[in-house]
């Protein structure tokens, strides 16, 4: 069992490869050698470059996000070829550091998981597109979230560090991100991670002296003041790149260490994403179902019968990725020209909401002659879009494939 976690971002990428120790962090660069079809990621393209013989290209995920492409030694690339190229070199990387290791072998799943901080449906989409064209053959794919990354990561720790409110921050050049993590208290065993962009100016960049230090420390320490007030919490931890050396910011570090317990994990997101592999490669699930942006937080159900008896027929269930591919589900109407859709929010009112869907532009045909096609996908963890289409029944009552597509609203989480 081969299991790969990957945090990506504009500024670095962290790849964690079977555990946590065997951690490490590139810049996302990517250079081509001008006369050979060579490339280097990391501070060898950013060396590569300084000596002038390779072509460089950063941001990378921005140029994905932008549908972009760029010119390398006279041969256009589109931002997805230069993503997949970049991706597949970290893990070339990534092997050659552990070669020599004590690597034990474990039964199970070759998996990949690569986190992304914000879960925007179309770029996400877009990435799960390209890492099953390009890895599908060797792992098992999934894509989440840094706040899904964050859930699973404490989800590995000690209970006593989730048994009430978890808070972190992540402080990039690019970033700072405020999250949290709550469990359930009931029967219903759930965990809701969320995770918000911060609007206080801020970049690593300026810790290089020592007013930009003491400026970033008072951000901080105002930043902490507004979101931890009158909030109780098992543990604090600390991520991302300008957390790697705290004694840069004693104020904010004296604020939060203030009745709490405060954890650093600079590379938290990567390791995140390893531990929920390593339960795909199981076959295992984790213990609490995660409500997420990732995550769909909503039960949504038809009502049918078989054999006389009528019961609920779930499309989705709360806590299903809406990233992951659904299979359609094939209906024989019983002289009726709708669908009734029962949507529940797991973590809200008990009372569940009706959305009907009218099948009035499909043929009028005698009872039980009308076989569709039911298929559900997700934009995001906020709309479902349903699709039927008509596939008639057998050569009596031939199909005109027509289609009706709606989507239903579930809202925020």
């Amino acid at each position: 069992m081969k299991i790969i976690g990957i945090a990506l971002s504009d500024e670095y990428t962290d790849i964690s490869l079977v555990k946590e120790e065997y951690t490490y962090r590139f810049p996302t660069l990517l250079s081509r050698e001008r006369q050979e079809n060579r490339f280097y990621i990391g501070e060898e393209a950013y060396k590569k470059n300084l000596d002038g013989g390779v072509i460089l290209v950063d941001k990378l995920l921005s140029l994905f996000k932008k549908k972009g492409s760029a010119t390398l030694a006279e041969k256009c690339y589109d931002a997805g070829e230069l993503l997949a190229i970049f991706l597949e070199q970290l893990l070339i990387e990534g092997e050659n550091r552990i070669k020599g290791k004590e690597i034990p072998e474990e039964d199970g799943k070759d998996v990949l998981v690569l986190s992304v901080r914000d879960a925007e449906p179309e770029v996400m989409h877009s990435l799960k597109a390209l890492l099953n064209k390009t890895f599908s053959d060797r792992y098992e794919i999934r894509l989440v979230s840094h706040a899904e990354s964050f859930a699973h990561y404490i989800l590995r720790q000690e209970k006593k560090l989730y048994n009430r409110l978890v808070g972190m921050f992540e402080f990039s050049s690019q970033v700072l991100y405020y999250y949290e993590m709550q469990v359930s208290k009931g029967s219903k065993k759930y965990a809701i991670s969320v995770g918000e962009a911060q609007p206080d100016a801020l970049s690593s960049g300026i810790l290089e002296n020592p007013i930009g230090r003491k400026m970033t420390d008072q951000v901080l320490s105002g930043v902490t003041d507004r979101i931890t007030k009158a909030k109780v919490y098992s543990a604090f931890f600390l991520a991302g790149k300008g957390f790697e050396n705290t004694e840069l910011f004693p104020e904010f570090m004296k604020k939060l260490l203030r009745g709490r317990r405060v954890c650093v994990e600079s590379f938290l997101f990567s390791i995140g994403a390893l531990e929920y592999g390593k339960l795909i490669g199981k076959g295992e699930e984790e213990e609490y179902l995660l409500l997420c942006d990732t995550r769909i937080s909503h039960e949504i159900s038809i009502k049918v019968s078989q054999k006389e008896r009528e019961f609920p027929l779930y499309l989705a269930h709360a806590g299903d990725s809406w990233l992951e591919e659904r299979k359609d589900v094939y209906l024989l109407l019983d002289n009726q020209d709708y669908i009734d859709f029962q949507v529940h929010k797991l973590s809200g009112s008990a009372r569940a909401k009706q959305y009907r869907m009218s099948l009035k532009e499909f043929p009028k045909r005698e009872r039980r002659c009308t076989k569709v096609s039911l298929h559900t996908r997700f934009w995001g963890n906020e709309t479902a879009v349903i699709k039927l289409t008509d596939l008639g029944f057998g050569e009596l009552w031939k199909g005109t494939y027509q289609s009706i597509e709606e989507s239903i609203p579930l809202g925020k989480e």
